[in-house]
Parts: C-alpha cells; sequence; structure tokens
C-alpha cells in the first residue's frame, strides 16, 4: 500500500469515527428528548444534521440529568466528519493522465 493510498485510508476512517462521534453525541442529547415525548424519532433525526426551531426547542426543554451536563448538540460536528471522509476519498482518486 503506498502512501498516498494510506493516507486517503487513514483520512476517510477518521471521518467515519468523527461521524460516529458526532451520532452519538447527537444520541446523548436526543435520546432523553425522545424519552420526554418532546420529539419523535423521526422529528429527532432531522436533528443530526440541522439545527431547526424545533431542534433548538427541544435542546432548551432538556433538564441537567445527561451525562456530563452535556445540554446541546452542535450539527457542524456531524457535517465536519462528513467532510473529512470526502477529503479521503478524493485523495483515493487517481490523477487524471494527459
Amino acid at each position: 500500500m503506498t502512501s498516498s493510498a494510506r493516507t486517503s485510508l487513514l483520512v476517510a476512517a477518521a471521518g467515519i469515527v468523527f461521524a460516529l462521534l458526532s451520532v452519538a453525541w447527537w444520541w446523548l442529547i436526543f435520546s432523553k428528548v425522545v424519552a420526554n415525548d418532546y420529539l419523535t424519532v423521526r422529528q429527532a433525526v432531522t436533528c443530526i444534521a440541522g439545527a431547526s426551531d424545533l431542534c433548538t426547542l427541544a435542546q432548551a426543554l432538556c433538564t441537567d440529568q445527561h451525562l456530563y451536563g452535556i445540554r446541546w448538540y452542535a450539527p457542524e460536528a456531524f457535517w465536519g466528519a462528513a467532510a473529512v471522509f470526502v477529503v479521503g476519498l478524493l485523495l483515493s482518486v487517481p490523477p487524471a493522465r494527459a
């Protein structure tokens, strides 16, 4: 495996790991939101990638019962992870030959 292939694989893998971490962060917050019937699971899933008024309101209704007192989620974490993954994929594309 060449250095370039290894680098692209590592960057793409980092993107996947970061995406999993962002989904875990989302679930940490929105599992309580769903359990308290503030949102349905379907509504909460939309909050992974975007911050709508509904998502913001549901987070504002959270109590301090979350692990480590974390009461908010930032969708930018998911998009950042997606960007890192895409960069890893783009690094794996061979250069065009003239």
